[in-house]
């Protein structure tokens, strides 16, 4: 097999650049893929880069994706159709009198809704998107903060399915018994230092405590100079005034159905029942209405899928290049017990961003860190932690992950915008998490 070594990240810059030179990210990440595998088959590629695709494209995984993706689009445009929206809003514009409460508004919208981080996300990037409008906030900050707030309270709630997940990989590598999965999960939340200090940053940015910094603020003053947006009639088409329950019902309705189910594909799809039973019986639409706006809904979200499937294809490419272990082979050298913790954390959030692909990396690194954890006797649950903040950072900060698409497409901005703007702020949560690993690293490492 070829050592691709430090060409094995060729494949990823070009997708940066090529994002920032064309603000195409789909068609930068094919691009990307199609680098990788001229590298990995020279003239030959077309045929290997095709399985590549159908690979990606017949996994369990990826339609589980378009489902979920799909589902979720239907009921963000069911909620718009039926007025649920329009009726939270305007309860929205009676707490939400300024700039603040309207973000503060925004980040308490996103930690209520915890149990998943698509759910959080598209439940703060369509509910709040007018409010923020009105008060001239630009919708790249509703973007960073949907996001930076979703995967911070997912990963450090034990009952969402990120929490879930993390407490499988504890398992996986004999961190723990599954018997003990839970209680062991508790004991890392202390060392979760990124998700923590971004929850925290996510609020003091809201409150003003923390500049927008950057390109954020040339934003906000874009945002200042737009017209503002003109009222809109509280009354439905139907004639009826739109009800906040109608958007609000469904969303509890997912978030207890995926507690119980532990699957948010069960929880989306018996919203869409439930909406049908919701809707139909107030006339707020007629059946024909509602099966045309989900199926409208679903179609939407074909752009987002478009990212995630070629995030997708660029994680596998970048499998076969050998770019996860080139990165972590050339950093275990360095390594000590002390310095474990910090390494690990920086690591696994370049994975994390370079692949677009988060749960995938995360799956790699913990095989991988922890036995290396073990054997120079360092501190395993401060390291655990560490991979698990990187996760978050990863998601946070890669522009052309499911997560920051689909914040982008909430909010109905260009993932190039979320990378310009959210990126700086993100460098705060991040360097007060490496100084914290690096401190723990020598004084519990």
């Amino acid at each position: 097999m070829t050592d691709y070594g430090i060409l094995s990240l060729l494949p990823v810059a070009v997708v940066i650049v090529l994002v920032f030179f064309t603000k195409r990210t789909a068609v930068s990440l094919l691009v990307g893929t199609l680098v990788g595998a001229v590298m990995l088959y020279g003239t030959g590629f077309a045929k290997p880069w095709l399985d590549v695709v159908y690979g990606v494209m017949g996994s369990d995984l990826w339609i589980w994706l378009v489902l979920v993706c799909g589902f979720f689009g239907s009921l963000v445009a069911l909620f718009e159709a039926s007025g649920g929206i329009h009726g939270f809003t305007a309860i929205a514009a009676k707490v939400c009198k300024g700039e603040k409460r309207t973000l503060v508004a925004s980040w308490i919208l996103g930690i209520v809704t915890f149990v998943d981080d698509w759910l959080s996300i598209l439940s703060v990037g369509t509910a709040m998107r007018r409010a923020t409008d009105r008060f001239h906030i630009p919708r790249e900050m509703l973007a960073f903060l949907s996001n930076a707030t979703a995967t911070s309270i997912c990963v450090i709630v034990p009952t969402s399915t990120w929490g879930v997940f993390m407490i499988s990989q504890l398992v996986a590598t004999d961190v723990c018994t599954s018997e003990a999965g839970m209680s062991t999960f508790v004991q890392v939340l202390p060392f979760l230092f990124y998700p923590l200090v971004a929850l925290l940053c996510g609020f003091l940015y809201s409150v003003g405590i923390l500049p927008k910094i950057g390109p954020m603020r040339k934003a906000y003053a874009l945002a200042k100079e737009q017209t503002a947006p003109v009222e809109e009639s509280p009354v439905h088409e139907s004639g009826k005034k739109p009800h906040a329950l109608n958007f609000l019902l469904p969303i509890v309705l997912v978030t207890v159905v995926t507690i119980l189910t532990r699957e948010i594909l069960y929880g989306t799809l018996l919203c869409l029942v439930f909406c049908a039973l919701l809707y139909l019986p107030q006339k707020l639409l007629t059946p024909g209405q509602f099966l045309d706006t989900a199926m409208s809904g679903f179609k939407s979200m074909i752009g987002v899928l478009a990212i995630v499937t070629c995030a997708f294809m660029l994680r596998d490419i970048n499998s076969l290049l050998g770019m996860p272990e080139f990165v972590i082979g050339a950093a275990k050298a360095a390594m000590s017990p002390q310095v474990l913790p910090v390494a690990a954390f920086l690591i696994v959030t370049v994975l994390a961003v370079a692949a677009g692909n988060f749960w995938g990396i995360c799956a790699i690194a913990f095989p991988v860190i922890i036995p290396i954890a073990q054997a120079l006797d360092a501190n395993v649950l401060l390291t655990a932690g560490a991979i698990i903040s990187a996760t978050a950072a990863g998601s946070h900060l890669c522009f052309f992950g499911s997560e920051a698409t689909l914040a982008c497409s909430a909010t109905q901005i260009e993932n190039v915008r979320y990378a310009q703007t959210a990126t700086p702020m993100l460098i705060v949560p991040v360097v007060a998490s490496v100084l914290l690993y690096l401190a723990a690293g020598f004084l519990i490492g």
